[in-house]
């Protein structure tokens, strides 16, 4: 979840985003290596999946899940990026939109469309708000932003598959969840995002991990999106993304929810088309 410029994935600061500018969070780098600004394997999901599309265009969707479901809107043109999200969260309707468009506010909210006035701290939740459901969606494209380092795990067997893993850090300071951790795995071969996981409140007895698992890929207007199958497990101070592997996962975690992307309407386009 870093700040603002360039427009797409992963929640905090109003800075770095597109779909999902708002979501991830600073981990502590692995001593026995370093973070790599660029890796050729995820330098060629972020192309297969949609590339320079995720940078110019207006994006449309509705993520349904078991809890409800949410639209989100943005237009998206270079590093300039206005999101807005809206939905039902504990039998209030929500509507949330953060910009960084000139002239346009930061951010603004409204609870059963009353708008409520935002200070520093109300701006934050607002942003933290929209990217968590903006991110997910349109992975991988934020892997290569700034505060982003990326930690080669190499291939690894899952089932009859090979999957390259992929660790990922970032800057302290730009995300509200210091603690969390991601990890990756990519098709070696295509290079397409086959599955994710993130722990949280890593370190403490809230803990939890969770493990999706991507299906039913498909384009529009150029670009692969996806549903997800969320599996978890929660309460252990011991959880952390380092402990998934396919025995882990098929005998720790259970059925969470599934996330579903309906109603897509994208207008994209390459710079200077």
């Amino acid at each position: 979840m870093p700040t603002l410029h360039n427009p797409v994935p992963r929640p905090s600061t109003a800075g770095t985003w597109l779909l999902a500018a708002g979501l991830l969070l600073p981990l502590a780098p692995s001593r026995a290596q370093e973070p790599a600004s660029r890796l050729e394997i995820v330098d060629r999901a972020i192309e297969h999946h949609g590339g320079e599309r995720y940078r110019h265009g207006d994006f449309s969707l509705t993520a349904r899940s078991r809890s409800g479901a949410f639209r989100i809107e943005g237009t998206v043109d270079g590093g300039l990026a206005r999101w807005t999200v809206a939905g039902e969260v504990r039998d209030s309707l929500r509507k949330v939109t953060i910009s960084n468009f000139p002239g346009e506010e930061e951010a603004r909210w409204w609870e059963d469309g009353v708008e409520t006035s935002l200070d520093a701290d109300g701006r934050r939740r607002a942003r933290d708000f929209v990217m968590a459901r903006v991110y997910f969606p349109f992975l991988p494209y934020r892997l290569n932003d700034p505060s982003v380092g990326k930690i080669d795990r190499g291939l690894e067997t899952w089932g009859e598959r090979q999957l390259h893993r992929v660790k990922v850090v970032f800057e302290a300071g730009t995300s509200s969840a210091a603690d969390d951790e991601y990890t990756f795995w990519f098709d070696p071969a295509t290079a397409r995002l086959e599955q994710y996981a993130y722990s949280y409140a890593t370190g403490t007895p809230r803990a939890g991990l969770r493990f999706r698992r991507l299906s039913n890929y498909r384009r529009e207007a150029g670009i692969l999106v996806f549903d997800l199958e969320n599996l978890g497990i929660d309460g252990s101070a011991e959880l952390t993304v380092d402990l998934l592997d396919p025995d882990f996962v098929a005998q720790k975690l259970e059925p969470v929810s599934t996330l579903a992307l309906e109603d897509l309407r994208f207008d994209t386009h390459m710079a200077g088309e």
